[in-house]
């Protein structure tokens, strides 16, 4: 009995600290080649990737510059990078990742202009 309460426990804990991540790339198909190619090196987050062309409009409005990489926690932007005039995200994967790392203990919201 013990060693359910303790593993009941544990399981709540898991579950309380638990941080969902998730990497949003929105990319334009006539764009494709410059698609960011490092998601897959990125841990501890879910990557999904859509075209700009399929999103509704009020969506469509909000991005300026394709691809555009939104980092969320829990629902959260703490991260935005986008292709300006260059049609590419210049950024490394590391610096992708760190915010994830630093999100994991600080909660900030990051925002670019």
């Amino acid at each position: 009995m013990k060693k359910l309460i303790v593993l009941i426990v544990f399981f709540a804990f898991v579950k309380v600290n638990a941080q969902d991540f998730t990497i949003l790339h929105i990319n334009s198909a006539w764009n494709s080649k410059n698609d960011y190619k490092d998601l897959s090196k990125i841990k501890g987050a879910r990557v999904v990737k859509v075209l700009l062309e399929d999103q509704k409009p009020s969506i469509r409005s909000q991005i300026k510059s394709v691809p555009t990489i939104f980092i969320y926690k829990d629902n959260h932007v703490i991260g935005r990078y986008e292709g300006g005039i260059s049609l590419k995200i210049k950024e490394s994967y590391l610096e992708l990742q760190e915010v994830i790392n630093d999100s994991k203990t600080n909660y900030r919201r990051q925002t670019t202009d």
